[in-house]
């Protein structure tokens, strides 16, 4: 992708794209509105703070593979209240309500959106998790003048032991395979479990407890589900997110997580059945500048699971940094 396209039908109180609603939550009201990067029609959730900071930094929320704006429903007020700061969420191409251009969501298709996303809110804290986190360590290398600080949630992370070349081998011949067959699997269980059951299973692997979750956040992710399986689209979507996801965690982002100059802070849940606790710990252990912290009884996303403590955590660590 290339050429950023400006904002279609801005916002003059918000800064942003086109207003389409709001949606209630603990803190207070998100408006759900859009965003036009290159062509796209970029879906996204906002939360205003109610007593705005002088010169405060916005977050932008970054979710995960199969993720979406909901990710952070339960964060995105509290944060922007808890900082005196604008909270964006997006769903990134082939995720959520943004729909893919002719069918790509590859990383670097999802790298270009955050970027134009960066031309138009300006300055921003980036917040990642799972794939997020591996985009914002991406945007934070490429774009170090645009990223003050990184917060890095159960990132998707390189292996930190084996053969690198053998590993990236491996991934790249899996891959070519991959399409031919994971579309017509996924496509397959989701018909068959219905997005009730499909969402209950998933939480069950992403949550070390999936009872904790709130029925409406929980209703919300099933709504989802059912719009994005009419969608021809979101299978595809999401096996060319994955693939091309793990490519870059079997190479380049060993390099990538070197480079990082943003002061970051890694969080990370000590269940995360998806991405182990051991893998951050190794980061942690090569990168000694970063703020880490661990949590107790918590899968891959703290935002859902443990949102009190992560909001808690976020704002300590951006407060220190001034």
């Amino acid at each position: 992708m290339s050429g950023m396209s400006g904002m279609s039908g801005m916002n003059p109180e918000t800064g942003l794209g086109e207003n389409t609603g709001k949606t209630e939550n603990a803190e207070n009201q998100s408006t759900t509105g859009t965003l036009a990067i290159d062509g796209m029609t970029v879906y996204t959730e906002t939360w205003e703070p109610e007593i705005p900071q002088p010169q405060a930094t916005p977050l932008l929320m970054i979710h995960g593979l199969a993720g979406s704006t909901t990710t952070w429903t339960l964060v995105g007020g509290a944060l922007a209240n808890a900082l005196g700061s604008r909270v964006v969420a997006l769903d990134l191409a082939g995720f959520g309500k943004t729909l893919a251009p002719e069918r790509d969501a590859t990383l670097e298709t999802n790298k270009a959106l955050i970027l134009g996303a960066l031309d138009q809110l300006g300055r921003s804290v980036l917040v990642g998790t799972s794939m997020g986190g591996s985009l914002a360590i991406q945007v934070g290398v490429a774009r170090p003048n645009d990223v003050s600080a990184l917060i890095l949630v159960n990132p998707a992370l390189p292996r930190p032991s084996g053969n690198r070349e053998a590993i990236s081998r491996t991934v790249k011949f899996a891959l070519s395979l991959a399409p031919k067959f994971a579309e017509p699997v996924l496509e397959r269980r989701a018909q068959l479990l219905g997005a009730q059951r499909w969402v209950d299973s998933a939480l069950d692997v992403v949550m070390a407890d999936p009872e904790s979750l709130p029925h409406d956040v929980r209703s919300r992710l099933v709504e989802l589900a059912e719009a994005r399986a009419s969608d021809e689209g979101s299978f595809p979507a999401y096996v060319q997110a994955a693939g091309s996801l793990f490519k870059y965690l079997a190479g380049p982002m060993v390099d990538d997580i070197d480079f990082v100059r943003q002061p970051t802070l890694l969080i990370h849940g000590t269940q995360d059945r998806m991405v182990p606790v051991s893998w951050a710990r190794s980061i942690i252990s090569r990168r000694t500048d970063w703020t880490y912290r661990e949590y107790e009884d918590c899968g891959h996303i703290p935002s859902l699971e443990l949102p009190e403590r992560l909001v808690g955590d976020i704002a300590e660590f951006l407060r220190d940094l001034h």
